[in-house]
């Protein structure tokens, strides 16, 4: 087989090299696969900027939710076999643990490493407990990516981390990829109130378009302070990763439930005092809602598609691979809210 493109992070804070790949074939639980959609989410970003610190894996290919064609599976992977269509994911699944690999390519001196996923490529290696197979003529192929990630991430921090229940009031840190899902999830699970904190205009429209009760876009708002003083809410959860943002929220009183899901800056502390923990703050994480891909995928892709999630709103852009900085630039410059995908092959 011919060379393939990937994009590649060679340096912190500089854009991504479209370099031609060296084919490799699958080895023991590891399957070849042919990317169609990847999704772009905040961690590569994260990874792309430096928010998480130095990278200790340059140079090393991204991505981490996509679908794709099975190609070729390597010896001992039993879960999918050759043309099956399959979501990739960061979250592990049933099958084994194939490790990370490495690349060459005639573009870069440098062996290019890569995790057991990787999706901003033409072909990718993963891991057998990355993927998951769906059925073929079901879906769109364009949501299909988002069960990688975001969707499912969100939603399973609602049903297995807070226990979300008909009646209660949540707030909600941060409108966007994360949030847009919990809003319609918590909708559609008949939440008293549905409040969002929120301050980019676009990002408060969809916010509203999606059906939240109230979208507060200052920390200061006498109501939002009022409801924080007063335990309004049963459940907040922050999926924006700002330890400033949730310091000033969390000075206030609570009994509820708060999850920590947005990923802060490596440099960045919360600020709390943790007798508020003594008076029943119930201060929780949340890895990846402990979504199950084996479990919980395929139930929550068929749970949006029958409630009718706007996933045309959802999605701000569908970018070409050789487009990739573009689409990095404009999620820096603000202009992408819910999810950007990248469309890679036919």
């Amino acid at each position: 087989m011919k060379d393939f493109k990937a994009a590649v992070i060679t340096k912190s804070n500089k854009p991504l090299k479209l370099l031609n790949i060296k084919f490799k074939k699958p080895e023991s639980n590891q399957v070849l696969v042919k990317i169609l959609y990847s999704a772009f989410c905040s961690s590569q970003y994260g990874e792309i900027s430096g928010i998480k610190g130095k990278d200790n894996f340059l140079p090393h290919c991204l991505g981490h939710e996509a679908c794709a064609l099975v190609i070729e599976a390597g010896i001992g992977v039993n879960k999918v076999k050759k043309n099956d269509l399959v979501v990739l994911h960061w979250m592990k699944s049933d099958g084994s643990d194939a490790g990370g690999i490495k690349y060459e390519s005639k573009d870069y001196p440098k062996s290019i490493n890569a995790g057991q996923i990787t999706t901003f490529s033409e072909y990718s290696i993963v891991s057998e407990n990355r993927l998951t197979k769906v059925p073929k003529n079901k879906f769109n192929l364009k949501i299909l990516p988002l069960m990688g990630c975001s969707i499912p991430v969100a939603i399973s921090t609602l049903e297995k981390i807070l226990n979300v229940r008909f009646g209660k009031n949540i707030l909600i840190l941060g409108g966007g990829a994360l949030g847009i899902p919990m809003i319609h999830y918590c909708r559609k699970m008949l939440l008293s109130n549905i409040e969002v904190f929120e301050k980019r205009t676009k990002a408060i429209k969809k916010c509203k378009i999606f059906g939240s009760s109230k979208v507060y876009k200052n920390t200061e708002d006498h109501k939002l302070i009022s409801n924080l003083k007063n335990n309004f809410y049963d459940y907040i959860v922050d999926t924006t990763g700002s330890a400033k943002l949730l310091s000033k929220i969390l000075k206030y009183p609570s009994r509820g439930k708060t999850v920590l899901v947005g990923v802060p800056r490596f440099n960045q502390n919360l600020t709390i005092n943790t007798l508020k923990l003594n008076y029943g703050l119930k201060l929780l994480g949340s890895y990846g809602g402990d979504f199950s891909p084996e479990e919980d995928l395929l139930r929550y892709l068929s749970f949006f598609v029958k409630t009718n999630f706007n996933f045309k709103e959802y999605i701000d852009g569908t970018y070409s691979l050789k487009k990739i900085n573009k689409l990095i630039n404009d999620y820096k410059n603000k202009k992408i809210f819910g999810k950007a995908l990248i469309k890679v092959t036919n």
